[in-house]
């Protein structure tokens, strides 16, 4: 898959990310929906974000670290915040899409540290790549949308189908549509 793909889909679920935003109210960007969920949808979107975030700050180091995250509260609270935030990041984006970007991009060999185990006092960086690196973003906002979806779902607020639903699973629902 090439990088300009990988960009074009990351882009487009944070454009869908956005849409969501642009539909919630403060209360509902904030509420806490306790005991069935830990966290607001604001918390999971800063989440995400921070993760953007990171691969954006590391790409002209050649080093991203998951681990050193900003987790700037006013993201999680400020809804607007958030939104300006988000559109930065999809700026970012578009800008590495561009072709000269790519190319400069395209086979960069970086190095991340993330940590997997709160145990581990030692987080030792593995080589990874853009192209790694941007589908890993990708799957985890859409894990994070989902969880995002339930949220909004519980507080019943309607959320398009699709939202937080992987791409692998949308293509096996439309094969096994097809196949009826």
């Amino acid at each position: 898959m090439s990088p300009q793909c990988i960009l074009t889909d990351n882009i487009q679920a944070l454009t869908s990310g956005a849409g969501i935003l642009k539909r919630l109210s403060h209360e509902q960007y904030n509420q806490v929906s306790t005991p069935y969920f830990s966290a607001s949808v604001g918390k999971h979107f800063r989440h995400i974000l921070d993760h953007y975030l990171s691969f954006i700050s590391g790409l002209n180091l050649c080093h991203i670290n998951y681990d050193q995250r900003d987790r700037n509260t006013c993201i999680e609270t400020d809804i607007e915040y958030a939104l300006s935030t988000l559109q930065k990041i999809i700026e970012t984006l578009s800008t590495l899409r561009q072709q000269n970007n790519l190319n400069r991009l395209k086979g960069k060999q970086l190095s991340v540290t993330l940590c997997t185990s709160f145990r581990n006092k030692i987080t030792k960086p593995v080589t990874s790549s853009v192209q790694r690196e941007l589908v890993f973003l990708q799957g985890h906002t859409i894990h994070h949308y989902a969880i995002i979806a339930a949220i909004l779902k519980f507080e019943g607020v309607t959320v398009d189908h699709h939202f937080g639903v992987a791409a692998s699973t949308l293509k096996y629902q439309e094969e096994t549509q097809c196949a009826r």
